[in-house]
C-alpha cells in the first residue's frame, strides 16, 4: 500500500490509498510532470479501451473505490513541432556581440568584467596615490575563439548558407541548468586560453551561459570556479527570448481519469464539501517570468475619497545590482573611471582625483591633472554661478573643480581641471563609460564623463554641486 497526497489551491490536503493494478510505466511520486483529476462516469471508456491503458485502484479513507486511468507518456510537446524560420541561437547571440558591451561584477577584492564576444577578465587595482605606477594583478579567465568552438564551427563558416545555419541550430539538443528551481535553457560560450594556470599549468578557461530574461542587459547572474581554473559564468540577456527552444518551457498538464466503483459516488465524499466551502483569495502578480500569489487580507471598509495626488515622476531608482555595485565603488573612491583611446589615457577618482597617464616598456608616466579641494571648488562656484547645477529633477550634467595638480612647463602654475559629469540615455549599454579630455587653454582641462551610472547621482548634489550622499 503506497500513501499518495493530492493537493489543490495549496491551500487543504486530502489523503488517498492506491493499489497498483496495471503497469504502465507511471510513478505516482514522480514531481517533473504535473496531472490534473477528472472524474467521469462509465460509459466514458469501454472495457475494451480500458484493457489498453494503465490502471491504478485508489480507495478513499471513507472506503471509495475508484479505477483511474493513468497517461500515455510520449514524451512529446506539441510545441516543439512547430517550425522556427527566426535567428538561430548562435545568430542572436551574435547581435550582442556587435554591440561591443561588458558587464562587470564587483566583489570584496576582485572585479569581473565579462565583454561580450571578446574575454573574460579578473583583476584588482591598488590606487594607493603614493604609487607611482598603480600594482594591477589580473587575469584573463578566457577569450572567445568561434573556431575554435566545435558547437559554432559550422555556422561561424563564411561559406555556411543561413538556411543550414538554422538547420544545424535546430539539430543541436539545448541544455538546461537549474536557476532558482527551474530548468532553464541556456546558449553556451567557449572562451579558451586564458593566463596560465599555476597549479595545473594549463590556460585558463570558462564557459558562459546565456539565459533568456525579458529584462536582461548581460548582466553577470552567477559566476564561480567549478573546478581550479576553470569558470562558468550565467549570464542574463533578452535577445535569446524570441527563440522558442530558449525560453522557460512551461510543462505539460497531463490527466488522470478515475471511474467510481462498487457504488462510491463520482467524486469522494470528502472532496465534494471541500470544495463547497469559500476558498482564500489570491492576488497575482507577475513578476519577472514567474507567477507569486499572496493571500489578500480581510476587506476593510472603503476610506472616504482624498484629493487626486499628482502624477510622480518616474521611479529612477537603480534596480540592477551591478550598477548599485559600481556606483557605491565610485562615489566612495575605491573603483575609478578610466578611458582614452591615444597614447595618453585618461582616469578620474570621485573624491579624489583626475590624472592623465602612459603605459610603457619603462613604466607608466602619470600627469596629474587636478585633486579634489571642497574649499578650492567652493571659490570657483562662488566666481562662476554659470556653473551650478540646476534644480533637482533638471539636472544633466555637473561641474566639479580639481585643483592643484602638477605644475605645468608653459605657464609655472599647477594644472586645474573641470570635471563634468553627464547623463546620458543609452538603453542598449547601460554599464557604458565614454572619457574624453579637451584643453581649451594650456594646462587647463576639460574632463567630459558620460554615462547611464551617472543619471542616478546628479539630483544628490546641493546646490554648489557637492555630493555627500553615498548610499547606493
Amino acid at each position: 500500500m503506497n500513501m499518495l497526497t493530492m493537493q489543490k489551491s495549496c491551500c487543504y490536503i486530502w489523503i488517498i490509498t492506491l493499489v497498483v493494478i496495471g503497469s504502465s510505466g507511471f510513478n505516482p511520486f514522480m514531481d517533473n510532470e504535473l496531472h490534473k483529476i477528472e472524474w467521469v462516469d462509465k460509459s466514458t471508456f469501454s472495457s475494451e479501451e480500458m484493457k489498453d491503458k494503465g490502471v491504478v485502484e485508489m480507495m478513499t479513507v471513507n472506503h471509495e473505490k475508484y479505477m483511474c486511468i493513468l497517461p500515455e507518456l510520449t514524451g512529446k510537446d506539441d510545441e516543439s513541432k512547430k517550425v522556427y524560420g527566426g535567428l538561430s541561437g548562435f545568430e542572436l547571440i551574435q547581435t550582442m556581440f556587435q554591440q561591443s558591451s561588458c558587464s562587470y561584477r564587483i566583489e570584496s577584492y576582485w572585479t569581473y568584467e565579462l565583454c561580450h564576444g571578446k574575454h573574460l577578465r579578473q583583476y584588482h587595482e591598488n590606487k594607493e596615490l603614493s604609487l607611482k605606477k598603480p600594482q594591477v594583478l589580473e587575469y584573463y579567465l578566457g577569450y572567445y575563439q568561434p573556431v575554435d568552438d566545435k558547437k559554432n564551427v559550422l555556422m561561424t563558416d563564411k561559406d555556411t548558407t543561413e538556411a543550414e545555419s538554422r538547420a544545424e541550430d535546430a539539430k543541436l539538443k539545448v541544455k538546461t541548468r537549474r536557476i532558482d528551481l527551474i530548468d532553464l535553457p541556456y546558449f553556451e560560450i567557449n572562451m579558451t586560453d586564458g593566463t596560465v594556470c599555476e597549479l595545473t599549468n594549463q590556460p585558463r578557461k570558462a564557459k558562459i551561459l546565456y539565459v533568456c530574461q525579458p529584462e536582461g542587459r548581460g548582466e553577470i547572474y552567477e559566476l564561480k570556479e567549478t573546478s581550479s581554473c576553470e569558470y562558468e559564468v550565467i549570464v542574463l540577456t533578452s535577445v535569446l527570448c524570441s527563440h522558442p527552444d530558449f525560453k522557460p518551457k512551461t510543462p505539460p498538464v497531463s490527466t488522470i481519469s478515475c471511474l467510481a466503483m462498487d457504488g462510491s459516488p463520482t467524486k469522494p465524499e470528502t472532496l465534494t464539501d471541500w470544495e463547497k466551502q469559500p476558498l482564500p483569495q489570491y492576488d497575482h502578480q507577475v513578476q519577472g517570468n514567474f507567477i507569486l500569489q499572496r493571500e489578500m487580507k480581510k476587506e476593510e471598509p472603503p476610506k472616504p475619497a482624498s484629493t487626486p495626488k499628482q502624477p510622480q515622476k518616474p521611479d529612477t531608482t537603480l534596480t540592477d545590482t551591478t550598477d548599485k555595485q559600481v556606483l557605491r565603488e565610485f562615489l566612495s573612491g575605491d573603483y575609478c573611471f578610466q578611458g582614452g583611446t591615444g597614447w595618453w589615457k585618461h582616469e578620474f577618482c570621485f573624491n579624489k582625483h583626475a590624472r592623465q597617464f602612459h603605459d610603457g616598456n619603462d613604466g607608466r608616466i602619470v600627469i596629474n591633472l587636478g585633486y579634489w579641494n571642497e574649499a578650492k571648488h567652493l571659490e570657483w562656484i562662488a566666481k562662476n554661478p554659470s556653473k551650478m547645477p540646476k534644480p533637482k529633477g533638471q539636472r544633466k550634467q555637473l561641474s566639479l573643480l580639481y585643483t592643484g595638480g602638477d605644475t605645468c612647463d608653459i605657464t609655472g602654475k599647477n594644472r586645474v581641471v573641470e570635471v563634468k559629469l553627464k547623463c546620458i540615455e543609452k538603453k542598449n549599454q547601460p554599464h557604458s563609460v565614454s572619457i574624453y579630455l579637451m584643453e581649451p587653454k594650456s594646462c587647463e582641462y576639460v574632463l567630459g564623463i558620460e554615462s547611464p551610472l551617472l543619471c542616478n547621482v546628479l539630483d544628490r548634489a546641493d546646490t554648489q554641486g557637492i555630493i555627500k550622499d553615498y548610499k547606493v
